[in-house]
């Protein structure tokens, strides 16, 4: 088997792949090219695995080649990749390798603006943010200039702005979240926000549901609208009028999605240190304020026997688990963008390993996306990985050390001496490291067999599945037309 150190051994990678890793990721040198992708993952193995010696004093240097050697092996089989800032920041200067991170917003221009200012070092990193504006007083509430208060929304654009200009001349990335709880006066502006189809595109919103709306949405009543600052009601709207607004908006726009705030911290693995308010852009991790997310995507297609036509299931487990280490050592070994975000980060040691080339597996195995049996195979995929990681948590926390919150956290409660990470399991959309690994993104079914694809910076991408490829020419259907964005792309 190849070797971090094989001279030989190339990744297969999709020229799409190759384009992505390009744009983004390879290191340039100073006469202009590109590093080559086997050095990308060269460099990000034996970054982490230097972490093993800091717990490992002990091991020797093929020990420590040894783990370099795994985590190598794991992303260029393109069984399991990182987050993508892993992927740049790893054994660079950068060294920021965590993808997403939630910001406090406090309710005072002060507070307000330092938020902006960390956001703006978070997105100058490579970060993106999530923000709960649901303790800014609403709009028209008296302020201490004798004025009054402009509100939250007005506010998403300071924000907006800040993003903007920072992903023109930085990264290249910013993207936020912000949410808004349903009771907040000023909810149906926030709904509404994105009506017009125009501003706030660095932004995706979500409204906090909360138990109370949902119980108010079954009987018919009114909820209830508390200004923050005031603590007072001073207003109330029809809970089915509220629910139908936000469906409206998300029909037309897409915006706003819903957080439920209530099942979100019915799983807070440490509600001693407070409630979940608000997510990472994409809303696959609540996070407390300053934390951040450390994902990783395992592309379970790679995990079909073609010899059998059966799911690796043993093999699925190791490489669970291996990522969990990898990912682990990733918390270690980043530069966190602000001090908090990396006492935040080190206190619960949060990680999210999900799972991409869902539909690509289910398409493997004739299942249909929208089928009892696609539900069967995706609940037995997470078990699966969820039981791997938790076990390794388990296994790191004997040798590293439980996660300094551990003792207050429901993990003692439910029965577990030590445990490493406060959390393990999370599905993102993985639609970087998806492109990079040439699988379907995340969870989701395919968005077309073969669609165009405009990029920001004016290029223009084709993607034409190739199972669909495979199909159409063994069943004799193929043609240059039924390829047409291959035309358009060329």
């Amino acid at each position: 088997m190849y070797r971090i150190h094989d001279p030989n051994f190339h990744p297969s990678i999709t020229e799409n792949g190759l384009y992505t890793l390009r744009l983004r990721y390879l290191e340039r040198s100073v006469d202009g090219g590109f590093e080559d992708p086997i050095e990308l993952f060269r460099r990000v193995a034996w970054n982490l695995a230097t972490v093993e010696r800091a717990f490992t004093p002990s091991l020797n240097d093929s020990q420590i080649t040894d783990y370099a050697d795994s985590f190598f092996r794991l992303m260029t089989d393109f069984r399991f990749l990182p987050n993508a800032p892993t992927l740049l920041g790893a054994g660079r200067p950068l060294q920021q390798l965590c993808a997403c991170f939630v910001v406090p917003l406090g309710d005072s221009i002060h507070e307000i603006f330092d938020a902006v200012r960390m956001a703006a070092l978070i997105h100058s990193k490579g970060g993106g943010t999530g923000f709960s504006f649901s303790s800014l007083r609403s709009r028209g509430t008296r302020i201490e200039t004798g004025g009054v208060s402009t509100g939250p929304v007005s506010f998403l654009s300071v924000f907006d702005c800040e993003t903007e200009i920072i992903k023109r001349g930085g990264t290249g990335w910013g993207a936020n979240m912000g949410v808004l709880r349903c009771d907040h006066p000023d909810i149906r502006e926030f709904i509404a926000a994105k009506s017009s189809g125009e501003g706030l595109q660095n932004f995706n919103l979500s409204v906090g549901v909360t138990d109370e709306l949902m119980a108010l949405f079954s009987t018919g009543g009114d909820l209830p609208l508390v200004d923050p600052h005031l603590g007072v009601v001073i207003d109330t709207v029809p809970a089915r009028e509220l629910i139908d607004s936000i469906c409206y908006e998300a029909w037309k726009t897409g915006e706003p999605g819903v957080l439920f705030l209530g099942r979100i911290n019915k799983d807070n693995p440490t509600p001693c240190m407070g409630q979940i308010e608000a997510t990472n852009p994409c809303g696959e991790a609540p996070l407390l304020p300053f934390e951040a997310c450390c994902l990783g995507g395992i592309n379970v297609a790679r995990f079909l026997s073609e010899t059998t036509g059966e799911i690796q299931w043993d093999a699925l487990s190791d490489v669970a688990g291996l990522a969990l280490r990898m990912m682990d050592n990733v918390i270690e070994v980043s530069r966190f963008p602000l001090l908090q975000i990396g006492e935040a980060v080190r206190r619960t040691r949060k990680i999210g390993i999900g799972i991409m080339g869902f539909a690509d597996l289910l398409i493997k195995l004739g299942i249909p996306y929208d089928s009892e049996d696609a539900e069967i195979i995706a609940t037995k995929l997470m078990r699966s990985v969820q039981s791997a990681t938790r076990e390794m948590s388990e296994y790191l926390a004997r040798q590293r050390g439980s996660f300094p919150a551990f003792q207050s956290s429901v993990w003692v409660q439910r029965g577990y001496q030590y445990l490493r990470n406060a959390t393990t399991t999370s599905n993102a959309p993985n639609s970087t490291i998806g492109a990079i690994a040439g699988c379907s993104p995340g969870i989701e079914p395919l968005f077309a067999v073969g669609y165009g694809k405009h990029l920001l910076n004016g290029d223009w991408l084709t993607e034409l599945h190739p199972i669909f490829l495979q199909l159409a020419k063994s069943r004799g259907f193929y043609s240059e037309d039924l390829a047409w964005f291959r035309i358009l792309g060329s």
